[in-house]
C-alpha cells in the first residue's frame, strides 16, 4: 500500500485534489448543471417555495396577533404584578358576569314556561 502523500503526487491524486478544492469553494457548480433545460421547474419549484413561505408567514402574524390581542386586555395581568386589590377587583367582575348569566337565564326560563301557556291556549282554543 501506498501513503497518502505518495498517492497525491500522480496525475490522479492532483486530479482528485483539484476536484475536492473545487467541491469546497463552490467553483463549478453552476457550469455542470444545465440552467436552460430546467430553467421552467426551477421557477416552478421556486413558486412552489414562495406561496409555502407566504402562508406560513401569515399563519405566524396572524398567531402573534392573537397573542398581542390577549396581551391587551386587562383581565390577564402577569402573575408577579397581581396585588390583592387587583384580585379583588377580578373576582368582583368574575361575580357580576355570574350574576349577569344567571339572572338572563332566568328570566328567558320563565319566558320559556309563558310561551308554553300560549301555545296550550291556542291549540284549547282551536279545538273548541
Amino acid at each position: 500500500m501506498t501513503s497518502l502523500d505518495e498517492e497525491g503526487d500522480n496525475a490522479i491524486g492532483q486530479k482528485v485534489k483539484d476536484m475536492y478544492y473545487e467541491m469546497i469553494n463552490g467553483r463549478g457548480g453552476k457550469r455542470s448543471y444545465e440552467e436552460d433545460a430546467n430553467e421552467a421547474d426551477e421557477k416552478k419549484h421556486v413558486k412552489k417555495l414562495n406561496k409555502r413561505r407566504a402562508k406560513e408567514l401569515r399563519k405566524q402574524q396572524k398567531k402573534l396577533q392573537d397573542e398581542m390581542a390577549k396581551a391587551d386586555s386587562d383581565d390577564e395581568i402577569p402573575f408577579f404584578m397581581q396585588d390583592a386589590s387587583i384580585k379583588a377587583a377580578m373576582r368582583e367582575r368574575a361575580m357580576e358576569e355570574a350574576r349577569k348569566n344567571a339572572s338572563s337565564s332566568s328570566s328567558s326560563g320563565s319566558s320559556g314556561k309563558k310561551k308554553k301557556k300560549k301555545d296550550k291556549k291556542k291549540k284549547k282554543d282551536k279545538k273548541k
